[in-house]
């Protein structure tokens, strides 16, 4: 129902459809969780029901049904079977990747592949502004001004490259990723490439920024649309399943006007039946909150290691928990899953 890129020409006999998800967003899509939290949490209500199907006795499972490409400039491109280290603290580390990869591949018959496409510290109204919502001139001459300060030699030219710079990088890197699957991995030759759905998680850059605070956020909400409509053109995908991840920096009670704005794009007429909002901020950890507070990873021997079975990063990473990073995937697979069904 959702043809994207149709990437080979094969005889009907050979066809073997594959459903492809793109995941984009800032360090919330980075992931910067430890994967051995689940296992401290292996007894959790929320974990216990899947964590077996996880592991394979003592290691992280591979599977052979679900594929994942991370082409990051931080840490270079890198593809293979979905298991752990797709995130950005080494080899066992994890994001949102992790939970929506399981859940969907557990949930669908057909082979999956995952796109991601993620960079630190970047904003909807800079870095990933759509190129349907342009800049205004007294926009460009405040973003100058105020680069300028750090850069006396910045140009207006400068300043107007910046706006969509990293919307233009993720188009580039998901059709060079489309245009390469086969050859990233031959175990799907012959098959039939489906764009099936998007997630964006993403936000704290422009949470903190002052001017789209004051007004409680509104052009957020319209950038997002516009980034949503723009998305699907550019990847020939009209009505693509689209996922919006909560902010969820700082549990509930970080929750706020921001979060509304996610909230109300979902709920354009537009949408309806095709976006979903998905609450996050119930899944922070609140036990390594506790534990961050009282600075336990810098206390004792024996209270940093009670810390790192939980956490290992700062409140804007979610404290580095596995189980929120986990938990999180889980939650954008589980709406996808419903967006498809309709």
């Amino acid at each position: 129902p959702l043809v994207g890129v149709m990437l080979f020409t094969i005889t009907q006999a050979s066809a073997k459809t594959v459903k492809v998800y793109f995941l984009v967003g800032q360090s919330n899509m980075e992931g910067k969780g430890n994967p051995d939290h689940l296992t401290t949490y292996k007894d959790d209500p929320l974990i216990k029901p899947t964590y077996a199907g996880l592991r394979k006795g003592e290691s992280w499972r591979v599977r052979d049904d679900v594929w994942i490409t991370y082409p990051s400039k931080a840490r270079g491109a890198k593809h293979g079977p979905l298991t752990v280290g797709y995130g950005t603290k080494g080899e066992n580390s994890i994001g949102p990747e992790f939970g929506f990869g399981h859940t969907i591949g557990n949930a669908t018959e057909k082979p999956v592949v995952l796109i991601k496409i993620a960079w630190g510290g970047k904003s909807l109204a800079v870095d990933f502004r759509p190129p349907s919502a342009p800049p205004s001139q007294d926009e460009l001459q405040a973003t100058l001004k105020r680069a300028q300060r750090k850069k006396p030699k910045t140009t207006l030219e400068d300043v107007k490259k910046r706006y969509g710079h990293f919307y233009r990088e993720m188009i580039r890197h998901g059709k060079a990723e489309l245009a390469n699957l086969e050859k990233r991995f031959p175990t799907l030759k012959n098959a039939e490439f489906e764009i099936a759905g998007f997630v964006w998680h993403q936000g704290f850059n422009d949470k903190i920024n002052r001017t789209l605070r004051e007004k409680k956020y509104a052009n957020y909400t319209k950038w997002l649309a516009l980034f949503i409509n723009d998305v699907r053109r550019d990847f020939n995908a009209p009505n693509m399943p689209f996922v919006i991840g909560e902010l969820g920096t700082g549990g509930i009670p970080g929750r706020g006007d921001f979060q509304k704005a996610q909230a109300l794009t979902a709920k354009l007429e537009e949408f309806k039946g095709t976006v979903a909002f998905v609450p996050t901020a119930n899944l922070y950890d609140t036990k390594a909150h506790e534990l961050f507070l009282k600075k336990y990873w810098r206390g004792t021997d024996e209270q940093k290691a009670e810390w790192r079975k939980v956490g290992n990063d700062r409140p804007y990473h979610y404290l580095g928990s596995g189980k929120t990073y986990y938990l999180k995937g889980v939650a954008f697979a589980e709406a996808m899953l419903t967006l498809r069904a309709k």
